[in-house]
Parts: C-alpha cells; structure tokens; sequence
C-alpha cells in the first residue's frame, strides 16, 4: 500500500469520516464540552449531496481510502467583490500534521476563489489556535488586526428572543 495522499473532492461517502473530524476539531477548539457540535453524517450527506443546491463543497486528503483530512466551503457573497468563497473548516488530523497536507487542502479551496470573479477568500480562527501563523506564512491578513472587522453570532435563545 501506497502512503501517498490523494487531495480529491469529497463524496457523500466520506461523510461519516468527515463528521468524526468534525468531532475531533470541536473537540481541539473546546466546543464539544459545551454542547455546540450537534453535527451528523445524516446532516452533512443532507446539506452537501442530497440537495439540488448543495450548501457545502469540500476537498479531503485521502491515504489509502482513509480521510485523514479535509476543508469544508461554501459560496458566500460580499456587497463589494460579489461572488467568494468562505473556508468553514480545514483540519488535518494530528497524527498526519507536518507533512504539507493542510497546505495541499488550503491552495485547492484557494484555487476555487482565484476562480471567481470576485476572487476572494473568507475564514475565521480562533484566537489562540497556532494555525494563525499558517495562515500568515499561506498570505493571509488577519483583518480583525488591520482592519477593526468583528466576527458576530447571534444563535441559540437569544435568536429565539429577538424572533418572538
């Protein structure tokens, strides 16, 4: 067997993978503990596959029909460039870190932006996470430093109160 890694498109099959991932990330940025990942295999084959317009994209690292990795992105849209892309996750299983796979799923999710015509690319990281200087040696500018832009959620009860 080969230890090469495969960077491809996701398949619905993947998903069970990619959701476990998902777990081990919310886990990484301790969120699981608070209850917010309430992600499935069922939701994501949904959302990404079973819909005539998927919600989501994704690339994963593939060794030897393993998913050792993966990006999740999906369209979004700026009132100034028009059409971009918003990088939701990548992560790379840890065991697999350092050897350039992170960088391989980051430039393909990249390429999909270079693409468009607004030719942008959006993602959000923790403040705390290492990955911020990945993210600066991949090019990235950390708006929130050069810029003053927050990052805001409403969710939960409090999307309920201002509903009612």
């Amino acid at each position: 067997m080969s230890n090469s890694v495969i960077i491809r498109d996701g398949k619905k099959e993947d998903m069970h993978q990619i959701c476990k991932l998902i777990k081990e990330l919310a886990t990484y940025e301790n969120c699981e503990s608070m209850d917010e990942c309430k992600m499935t295999p069922e939701r994501l084959i949904k959302d990404g596959f079973d819909t005539a317009n998927p919600i989501f994209k994704s690339f994963v690292a593939d060794r030897n029909n393993q998913v050792i990795g993966y990006a999740i992105y999906f369209t979004s849209y700026s009132s100034w460039v028009g059409e971009s892309i918003f990088l939701e996750d990548l992560y790379v299983d840890p065991q697999y870190r350092g050897e350039g796979i992170g960088e391989k799923l980051f430039k393909c999710v990249a390429k999909v932006a270079q693409q468009n015509d607004g030719k942008r690319m959006d993602w959000h990281c923790l403040a705390w996470n290492p990955s911020l200087k990945f993210y600066k040696k991949m090019g990235a500018r950390n708006i929130t430093e050069s810029e003053s832009w927050n990052y805001l959620r409403l969710d939960g009860s409090d999307l309920d109160k201002l509903c009612e």
